[in-house]
């Protein structure tokens, strides 16, 4: 299979491209149903290896995918079983799938199975059109189901999970492969839903959508390779990029020199931290004699073509006049850590600004911007909304750091495939807000700099394990960028129904 479409549809325009391509198009829906069976049942047949195949099935369309699903298993001679949790209504589709099964001998029972053993169990209860936290039947229903021995499989979506956030406030079935049509879900890919849904597959099934407009999508390693090969090597260290670092203080003078390392691997030609503070001048001589230093001074270093402000500025003094270096300075320029509690209005038009705040920095930016009490915990239950209220609330590309960072720019979204746990370390940050820093500085536009960067950073930690350091994360990013990946295993894998 090849690398799916990076566009990620939400529940609307889902529902949407459904209307246009029946009503509009004239496309049958009972042929749509059969293009979707017909590749839920290849991967729930190569995901069992032989085991028979449960079909969990709710009263809509989703539930007649189950059981076309199930019927197309039985004609290929593999037990396969359904199970209705709600009776289908008269003349539905559902109903008529119903029917259709049974003619042809395949086993239909109400309600779960009264035995267990290792099939495949699939979920089609419910679907991208239904908002969690789960009610009777469904409740029961996914507890029974992740508590079996065998194989999961997700029809679209994992029931428990909202298709447009990834929340998961209750139960949710916890699938090791799921089919979506046509496009991607947002709810496959955001913390938590994106733990829930295991290996993704996008089935092109022939819906259209009337508006080819896309507002969402995945960070594509495809087109982050295209973008890094179109930046110079440069002939000298000039041609590469000066970057700019506005950050440590006494006590945290390592954050600044890990966000300068992280520049230099990147491919900037030059790194100048602008700092007064000894212990960060002691930090470069020890760790990174390659990174220069200077006093701040009003315009902190003048020779740079982009900053990066905040990384290690923890002491208020330090952070003296940053309000008006957002507002003023016409540079690019990546705004971190504590800097972002300087933010005082969005920026200018023509301003090249971009946030990098993890959930409990993001929560007090929104928090000073909006009035209301947001919190980390707020954030992560609706990271999508969280991301494009910052971007909203300041004008800026905001980066929300996490599993799956997001990317926000007005209408626009990007979600990371990228990442693992290795990334959860002191100073990763720092580094990608280096790592970003330098691109712009070599010349991407900010929405650009800030993807590649992402997804940059994210496989620089899946190349690392548990353990590895800052500067480990820093020094893997040019690993990266020298052989960029046009492909990474978490992006979705195309499919034809």
């Amino acid at each position: 299979m090849v690398l799916a479409p990076a566009a990620l549809w939400t529940r609307a325009r889902s529902a949407a491209a459904d209307r246009h391509s029946i009503d509009r198009l004239q496309v049958p829906s009972p042929v749509l149903m059969e293009r979707a069976a017909l590749c839920c049942a290849r991967e729930a047949l190569a995901l069992g290896g032989g085991r028979p195949v449960w079909s969990l099935c709710g009263p809509g369309n989703n539930g007649g995918d189950g059981v076309a699903l199930a019927r197309i298993l039985h004609g290929w001679g593999v037990p396969a079983r359904v199970f209705l949790l709600v009776a289908p209504r008269p003349g539905s589709e559902l109903a008529q799938q119903v029917a259709l099964a049974r003619r042809l001998g395949v086993a239909i029972a109400d309600g779960l199975p009264e035995e267990t053993g290792e099939a495949v169990i699939v979920d089609a209860m419910l679907g991208t059109g239904a908002t969690p936290p789960l009610r009777a039947p469904f409740e029961a229903a996914v507890a029974w189901a992740n508590a079996q021995a065998g194989p999961r499989l997700a029809v679209d979506i994992p029931t428990g999970i909202d298709a447009d956030t990834g929340a998961a406030p209750g139960l949710a079935f916890r699938a090791d492969c799921t089919v979506t049509f046509q496009r991607s879900k947002p709810g496959l890919h955001v913390t938590p839903g994106r733990a829930f849904a295991g290996r993704v597959v996008v089935a092109d099934i022939g819906l259209v959508a009337e508006d080819r407009v896309e507002q969402a999508g995945l960070i594509d390693p495809r087109e982050v390779a295209t973008w890094l090969a179109g930046l110079k090597a440069g002939g000298h260290k000039g041609e590469r990029g000066h970057v700019g670092i506005v950050g440590g203080s006494a006590g945290t003078p390592g954050a600044a020199v890990l966000a300068g390392a992280a520049a230099l691997r990147a491919g900037a030609g030059l790194v100048t931290i602008a700092s007064d503070d000894r212990e960060v001048q002691a930090q470069l001589v020890a760790h990174r004699p390659e990174l220069m230093v200077q006093p701040r001074g009003e315009r902190p270093v003048p020779g740079a073509g982009a900053l990066v402000v905040g990384p290690g500025l923890t002491r208020a003094e330090d952070r003296a006049g940053l309000a008006a270096l957002w507002t003023d300075d016409p540079r690019p320029a990546i705004w971190d850590a504590s800097a972002l509690g300087e933010i005082a209005a969005p920026v200018a038009a023509g301003r090249a600004r971009i946030l990098t705040p993890h959930p409990a920095e993001a929560a007090r930016l929104l928090s000073a911007r909006t009035g209301e009490a947001w919190t980390a915990g707020w954030v992560q239950a609706d990271r999508v909304a969280a991301a494009r209220a910052l971007a909203a609330v300041t004008g800026a590309v905001a980066v929300l750091k996490g599993e799956g960072t997001l990317v926000a720019e007005g209408a626009r979204l990007a979600v990371c495939v990228s990442g693992g746990p290795a990334l959860a370390t002191a100073g990763s940050g720092d580094c990608l807000a280096g790592a970003i820093g330098a691109l712009l500085a070599r010349g991407l536009p900010a929405w650009e700099a800030a993807c590649a960067g992402v997804h940059v950073h994210g496989v620089a930690g899946d190349r690392l394990t548990v353990g590895a350091v800052a500067l480990e994360v820093a020094d893997a990013i040019a690993g990266v960028l020298a052989a960029p990946p046009a492909d990474h295993p978490r992006f979705p894998r195309g499919a034809l129904g």
